[in-house]
C-alpha cells in the first residue's frame, strides 16, 4: 500500500545552520567573482582630450599620451598607449596590464612587456605569453578638430609602479 502522507514543500522544510551558511557563502563568493569581472568598469565614461598632435603619430608605433578632462562630474587624468593604424584608425590601450595592474612598456622587440610577471602583448594588445588571461583593455579614440580624444571611465587609475 502506497504512503499517501503529503510531503512538506521545500519552503516548509527547515534547513540546518551548516547548509544555510554554505548557501550564504556560495552566494557571497559568486557576488565577489562577479565584481572582479573582466576589467570593465561600471563607472560613467566620457571623452577626454589627449596631449598629442595627431600629425606627429607614426603608423604602428605606440606612444604614451597623457590625457585629462571631466567625466561624469569627476576630474580624470592619466596616460594611455596610443597606436595609429591604417586609414587613420586610432587604438588606445589602458596602461595597466590586465593580470596585476602593473605598468608595461613598448620594447625594441616590437611588443608590449610587463616586467611584473614577464607578460608580453602584440601590437593589437593580444597576449603573446605570460599569466594574463585576456588582452590589454582598450579605449575608444578619435580625432575631433585636430585633437585626439579618448573615451575613458571616470574611475580611471594609474598603474602600479614596476620594479
Amino acid at each position: 500500500m502506497a504512503d499517501e502522507t503529503p510531503r512538506p514543500s521545500l519552503l516548509e522544510t527547515p534547513i540546518g545552520r551548516r547548509r544555510a551558511l554554505a548557501v550564504l557563502g556560495a552566494s557571497a563568493a559568486a557576488v565577489a567573482l562577479e565584481a572582479c569581472g573582466t576589467g570593465d568598469s561600471l563607472a560613467p565614461r566620457g571623452w577626454v582630450a589627449a596631449d598629442v598632435d595627431p600629425a606627429n603619430l607614426k603608423q604602428d608605433e605606440p606612444v604614451t599620451v597623457r590625457f585629462s578632462g571631466t567625466v561624469g562630474g569627476t576630474a580624470v587624468s592619466g596616460s594611455a598607449w596610443l597606436v595609429l593604424r591604417e586609414a587613420d584608425e586610432l587604438v588606445a590601450f589602458d596602461p595597466k596590464c590586465p593580470h596585476a595592474d602593473c605598468a608595461y612598456e613598448w620594447t625594441d622587440e616590437n611588443r608590449f612587456s610587463c616586467v611584473c610577471h614577464e607578460a608580453f602583448f602584440d601590437l593589437d594588445g593580444n597576449v603573446i605569453s605570460g599569466p594574463p588571461r585576456r588582452p590589454l583593455d582598450e579605449y575608444r579614440a578619435r580625432v575631433i578638430d585636430g585633437r585626439v580624444e579618448l573615451y575613458v571611465p571616470a574611475d580611471f587609475a594609474t598603474p602600479r609602479p614596476t620594479g
